[in-house]
């Protein structure tokens, strides 16, 4: 497909979308999700080199995306399709993928509207991409009787709904034998029914499955008619949420609800940007870059050594942005707008209305095969490094800072580190610390810190004592603040006058405490 895109004044090719520049709030909702990743555990389906171990990754795009035809909008789904196709090409044959293109990409322009409207090829899709999977699975058989296959869903938009829906597919039939297929095509050659005539290589239920899911979105087909309810052989998942997109037909699906589940199973996260900021297809990609790599650490969380590559992160401020994606069709101008934060913005019934009083829990995953998941162990999650990002040394006191202080500013480091999300780097609490000494904040004195409108506010416990931090400036390296600490306790110092020209807010404004 040739680009249609327009090179915009600031050179880079636009989205046809508006869009504004990410906050310093923005980007640090990745670094909390990043935390939440670094906190769950995931099943180690397969060990490097292992010859009996096999993953067969079921890669569904999303509305609208098909890397063949247009690659130039490849999204985070197309991406993890092409790195596993790389090892294949290097002789790896322990990992396998499928692919399959989103609802919506027909070359005839009535069906690919249709389609795109309401996503009425889902099974359709679901079939393509089951008989994928057997086939390389009787493969894998045939070559080594002892192979063990696991599985691991991962879909974006309307196909993370067709990979929860994958997921039952193969909990329902197990492994089934392509020789036994029976298949009734379509005009287009898509399969419409089948029926199986040999017994399944793999039984029903005892193929372990994960997955993983970018901004699940259901509207038309799936969400009326189809049940997503994460099957028990789904020992494991990750689902990332857009915080950021407004459009009314395009409701977050909670397949997996945002939290860590009570017993570690699944993890929900929610991240700034549109539905496209997340899954990927914009050319200014710095969120969606950041979203993939959440999933990367995922998804290599699923072997005992990581098999992906994450990609650079872009500091450039003309990539780090969010997209306006309500503008991009005179429909969703013009229709409703929600809030994903609010239930109006969301979906959490998996199953058609006249599933509801026949299944057990309309809304959530069905409960986990507590003895398939025994059979694999867990390990927490590993954030790998980033490419270009540089890897300091930890000296003692980067590990901990507070050892390369005095004791008054180390003890006021400390308690700020403990009142501050964990997300929040060393660099931004010393600036914190700094600040807080330069206003006056004796060691010992801290009354709190609060977060409001994109500043920071340290707040001493003496009336007036109060520090402000911009928050949509980058804090500086740790041990520039560390040696202006060094410098402000020296003898010639003076403690400055409190600073009373500006108030933070009162203890009645809607503030988030940040405990």
């Amino acid at each position: 497909m040739t680009e249609h895109h327009k090179l915009e004044k600031d050179g880079v090719l636009g989205d046809g979308v508006s869009h504004y520049p990410a906050s310093a709030e923005d980007l640090a909702t990745y670094s909390r999700a990043n935390t939440a990743l670094s906190q769950f555990q995931a099943p180690i389906l397969i060990h490097a080199g292992n010859p009996n171990e096999k993953l067969f990754i079921a890669a569904f795009d999303g509305t609208g995306n098909d890397v063949f035809s247009d690659p130039e909008h490849a999204t985070n789904v197309a991406g993890i399709r092409s790195q596993i196709k790389h090892l294949n090409r290097d002789g790896n044959d322990q990992i396998e993928v499928g692919y399959v293109i989103g609802p919506g990409t027909q070359k005839n322009a009535l069906a690919r509207t249709l389609d795109g409207a309401d996503g009425h090829t889902y099974n359709e899709r679901l079939e393509d991409m089951y008989r994928q999977f057997i086939e390389k699975a009787s493969e894998w058989k045939a070559e080594n009787p002892d192979a063990q296959i696991r599985v691991a869903d991962v879909g974006f938009s309307r196909g993370a709904e067709q990979a929860a829906g994958f997921s039952r597919l193969v909990h329902e039939r197990g492994i089934q034998d392509p020789d036994g297929a029976v298949y009734k095509l379509g005009s287009h050659g898509e399969i419409k029914s089948v029926a199986y005539n040999k017994e399944p290589i793999v039984e029903p239920g005892q193929v372990a499955q994960a997955v993983g899911l970018f901004d699940p979105v259901g509207t038309g087909d799936p969400v009326k008619h189809q049940d997503r309810r994460l099957p028990p052989s789904v020992i494991s998942g990750v689902q990332i949420i857009a915080e950021d997109e407004r459009r009314g037909l395009f409701k977050s699906t909670h397949i997996i609800d945002p939290g860590q589940t009570s017993d570690g199973r699944l993890l929900g996260v929610t991240v700034a940007g549109a539905h496209s900021d997340i899954g990927g297809s914009y050319h200014r990609d710095g969120l969606a870059t950041r979203s993939g790599n959440l999933m990367t650490d995922y998804v290599n969380a699923l072997s005992d050594k990581p098999f992906l590559d994450k990609r650079a992160e872009p500091s450039d401020p003309r990539l780090n942005v969010v997209h306006r994606s309500e503008e991009g069709m005179l429909l969703y101008k013009w229709g409703s707008k929600v809030d994903r934060l609010q239930p109006e913005g969301y979906v959490e019934r998996l199953v058609p209305k006249h599933m509801v009083d026949k299944v057990l829990d309309p809304n959530n995953a069905e409960p986990i095969d507590q003895s398939l998941r025994a059979k694999f162990p867990q390990h927490a999650v590993q954030i790998g490094a980033v490419p270009g990002n540089p890897q300091p040394t930890r000296t003692e006191s980067m590990a901990n800072p507070a050892s390369a202080l005095g004791q008054g500013d180390a003890a006021l480091y400390q308690a700020l580190r403990d009142k501050l999300p964990a997300s929040m780097d060393n660099d931004r609490v010393m600036q914190a610390t700094l600040r807080a000494r330069q206003e006056g904040i004796a060691p010992g004195a801290l009354g709190g810190a609060t977060e409001h409108n994109g500043s920071l506010w340290v707040v001493g416990t003496t009336t007036g004592y109060r520090a402000q931090i911009d928050l949509s400036q980058p804090a500086p390296p740790m041990q520039d603040s560390m040696r202006q600490l060094q410098s402000l306790n020296a003898p010639s110092q003076q403690r400055p006058t409190p600073t009373l020209a500006q108030e933070p807010p009162s203890q009645q404004a809607p503030v988030r405490a940040l405990q």
